[in-house]
């Protein structure tokens, strides 16, 4: 029964609206390390920095920010946000700020202690967030990516396009020279994202991830990326899942 189950799941995810293969070209993780990663994290948004990786969990009760080494995925340290749906997670300068789903507020925090500084308030629903060290990158479920100043004022607003069509539930982002690499919600495709044009340059294709998974519903997606520039190499995982990958794209 479970593995229908799982097939099921796994083959809901490939056939969903969102998982258009088009002409753009198409390519596969290729996994450099495995290592454990917290079953009751429902992961809504991952950052590296100087070492660690630092993780967004979401659902209401159950948020917090946490500090995880990316050696053995041991938890360093954990705080829990209590008053949020808590979403994606950026980093900027020597801060951390973490959105929330349909709270309308980010909160910034210090690094390496998590001291609460100040918070930012927004319109309509929080999903991704990402930057490229001088502006945020955030995405909300529609097909646009908002670019906001350091101080979370929208300057810019991308839509996102898939040969030539919009390319919805755009989630988790992360930014790395120039691209944007995008969860899609219920989706085992990452989209690469040319940030000067909004056009998806390339789907990394993560079905052989999503196998590794022993997914017991709907809700346990692919979602979480973050960059490694020492290597070049990326962290991804999913909602409640077993694992963290290092990869290559």
């Amino acid at each position: 029964m479970k593995i229908i189950l799982k097939i099921a799941l796994i083959i809901f995810f490939c056939t969903s609206a969102q998982c258009i293969a088009g002409s753009v070209p198409k390519s596969y993780p290729v996994v450099i390390r495995v290592m454990p990663h917290d079953a009751q994290a429902f992961t809504q948004g991952l950052v590296y920095y100087n070492g660690r990786i630092y993780e967004s969990t979401g659902l209401y009760g159950q948020s917090s920010l946490r500090c995880v080494d990316p050696a053995d995925g041991r938890i360093i340290k954990s705080t829990p946000v209590p008053d949020i749906f808590a979403e994606g997670l950026a980093r900027m300068d020597d801060k951390l700020v973490q959105i929330s789903w349909k709270e309308k507020t980010a909160l910034v925090y210090s690094i390496p202690d998590f001291m609460q500084k100040k918070s930012f308030t927004y319109n309509g629903e929080g999903w991704g967030l990402t930057s490229d060290s001088k502006h945020f990158i955030m995405s909300n479920g529609s097909d646009t990516l908002y670019i906001r100043s350091k101080e979370f004022v929208v300057l810019k607003k991308i839509p996102v396009t898939l040969d030539g069509r919009p390319l919805k539930n755009l989630n988790e982002l992360e930014y790395v020279k120039g691209m944007v690499y995008s969860n899609i919600w219920y989706s085992n495709d990452i989209a690469v994202i040319d940030l000067s044009n909004g056009k998806v340059q390339r789907l990394i294709n993560c079905t052989s991830l999503v196998q590794k998974e022993s997914i017991q519903n709907e809700d346990e997606v692919l979602n979480g990326i973050a960059y490694k520039a020492e290597t070049g190499t990326f962290f991804v995982t999913g909602k409640n899942w077993r694992y963290m990958f290092e990869v290559n794209f």
